[in-house]
């Protein structure tokens, strides 16, 4: 109403100064010359997408276009559309059904009506996704393959569709040339592999980009047979060239059958010269023992890998030949274990009460005259030994040993380290960026030819060592009277692992420690600590009431249990609250 009085007081000003002359609508207004746009809305149900909207008065015929997203815009993050319709449909009224579409794809849909000699403009909808229920959890590539996994339940899955194509372009200026489709192939899946879980698809291209689809059908492969897809791209591949020159060997190609008695072959050692580096397969397994005996520096290192490091399987310790001169020995990546520890050997650490661990070592120098001047283990894991290093007489020499970037699971009586109570020359010591539990013991340094230098950085210790209040043979660090300085900054230390009735004899592990723990045996060593800390277990005394503190630790006030998301398991996540940042081995922070 108050419209209406607006325009007939406009009409009634303008009587008073202008002359007004009627005319018919007719002869000014005409017909509009286009009809309303159709607005849409998309449905999607299961692999079909429903397109419902008003129906417009006088419009006689309903054109449609359905369009796949492709791609976006690195610049603006707009979807990328095909320049033609995948799909196009027509009809007199809504709805319209679009049938059996791609899974896993974006979809937007163009309409427009005409009736008669009028039509509308288009009107685009916003996107929809046709998205399949599938049970691939995940996908990894490497320079040359990936690895894609998937839960059990649902279809099965009997092949996958291999797609190679390139990447969307990152020039918003260039039209894309998406996903051109280069080599297609099949990789059926066998009942194992699909029982575990995962496979392998090797013999790809470096840095390209694949789609890999999966159907339930090893001969059908559409609509009705989809399973889900993954999409990645490959890395570039490791240059060894630019690394290494032509002082490398890359053993990655040999099957796994040949692959785990290569250390042990004459011929292959045959090959090795002085600093080279040794190129090992992910997940392969490498026997070694003390047929193993260096006389020149070597490097051996696990390749770009789908799964874990390479592992060194040790029924016996390597170690220097008999008067060599070697500068280094390192491993970068790769796993090692006992044995008598692991899975289905018919040791297992996580079961055992025997404070040997198995009674192997990694590498175990026996009085060979030799001098290895550095030791280097960088990524590496360990678990099942007696010891890690050990020196057993006076004339071995290993002057420095490295842990960097590692974790250690069942370490036995001997320690990680050790010289054995012998004047053997090990200088140098350094633990870095490390977790360390369920050992014995970590060091027994009683004696040396040369003052030590023990060095423990942005490292988490749990469960460690076995305590017993029987005698102090088997502390965290055993120095005795040894000249040794240890240095402990940024690090976490949990309680002990339990011994039966407190004599050191049989263990129990994965279980902490109720009374305390012996860390330091030590009379003329020289300890610095700054910011490091220990939960709340208190110093165990020996049957001498003689307690065995690392002094400067600080006290948390907590539990290992609340520390650490679950010690237990090997989960050393940080959850307390511990009041400094960067404490413990940074992989937990």
């Amino acid at each position: 109403m108050k419209l209406k009085k607006y325009l007939v007081m406009m009409l009634l000003a303008g009587a008073v100064s202008y002359t007004f002359t009627a005319c018919s609508d007719d002869e000014t207004l005409g017909d509009a010359p286009r009809m309303f746009r159709p607005v849409a809305t998309l449905t999607v149900e299961q692999n079909n997408i429903v397109v419902d909207w008003e129906n417009i008065k006088g419009a006689t015929n309903y054109d449609l276009e359905l369009y796949k997203v492709i791609g976006t815009d690195e610049t603006t993050g707009e979807s990328i559309y095909e320049e033609t319709p995948c799909e196009t449909g027509t009809c007199t009224e809504s709805p319209y059904t679009f049938s059996n579409l791609d899974w896993d794809e974006r979809y937007i849909v163009r309409i427009s009506c005409s009736g008669g000699d009028k039509s509308s403009e288009q009107y685009e909808t916003t996107e929809a996704s046709v998205t399949y229920l599938t049970k691939l959890t995940g996908i990894r590539a490497i320079d040359n393959a990936v690895r894609i996994t998937w839960d059990q339940g649902g279809s099965v899955i009997k092949v996958f569709k291999v797609e190679e194509g390139e990447k969307v372009t990152e020039d918003p200026a260039t039209t894309p040339d998406e996903t051109a489709v280069g080599d297609v192939r099949l990789v059926e899946v066998s009942d194992e592999d699909y029982a575990a879980g995962t496979i392998d698809i090797v013999g790809l291209n470096s840095e390209t980009a694949y789609t890999f689809t999966a159907y339930s059908d090893a001969d059908v492969q559409d609509n009705s047979t989809y399973a889900g897809k993954q999409s990645i791209e490959t890395t570039a591949p490791e240059d060894f060239d630019a690394m290494f020159g032509d002082n490398y060997l890359d053993i990655r190609n040999y099957d796994e059958e040949h692959a785990v008695d290569t250390l042990k072959s004459d011929e292959f050692w045959a090959q090795v010269r002085e600093g080279m580096t040794i190129i090992l397969r992910g997940d392969f397994e490498y026997k070694i023992s003390s047929d193993i005996q260096f006389d020149k520096s070597v490097n051996f290192m696990t390749g770009a890998t789908l799964g874990g490091n390479a592992r060194f399987i040790s029924s016996g310790g390597m170690q220097c030949a008999k008067g060599a001169t070697v500068g280094s020995v390192t491993f970068n990546n790769v796993d090692f274990y006992s044995d008598k520890a692991i899975p289905g050997g018919g040791y297992e650490v996580k079961d055992t009460n025997n404070k040997g661990f198995g009674g192997r070592q990694v590498f175990n120098e026996n009085g060979t005259g030799s001098t290895l001047g550095s030791l280097l283990f960088q990524g590496c894991h360990f678990e099942g030994y007696r010891a890690v290093v050990r020196l057993q007489a006076d004339n071995d020499n290993v002057q420095n040993v490295t842990f960097d970037n590692c974790t250690f699971n069942g370490i036995g009586d001997q320690g990680v380290v050790t010289t054995n109570n012998k004047k053997a020359d090990m200088q140098n010591v350094t633990l870095k960026n490390s977790t360390v539990m369920n050992i014995v013991m970590f060091a027994d340094f009683r004696a040396s030819a040369n003052p030590m230098q023990v060095n423990v950085e942005n490292c988490t210790f749990c469960y460690a060592p076995m305590e017993t209040n029987a005698n102090a043979n088997t502390p965290l660090f055993r120095f005795g009277s040894n000249d040794v300085t240890l240095t402990v900054t940024s690090s976490l230390f949990g309680p002990s692992m339990a011994s039966k009735e407190s004599k050191g004899g049989d263990i129990i592990t994965y279980t902490a420690g109720t009374v305390g723990s012996i860390f330091l045996n030590a009379s003329k060593a020289t300890v610095n600590v700054s910011k490091s800390f220990k939960t709340d277990f208190g110093w165990w005394a020996d049957d001498k009431g003689t307690t065995y503190p690392i002094d400067g630790l600080q006290e948390l006030g907590m539990s290992e249990t609340e520390l650490w998301q679950s010690p237990s398991t090997g989960d050393f996540k940080v959850i307390g609250n511990i009041g400094e940042s960067g404490i413990g081995d940074p992989r937990w922070q």
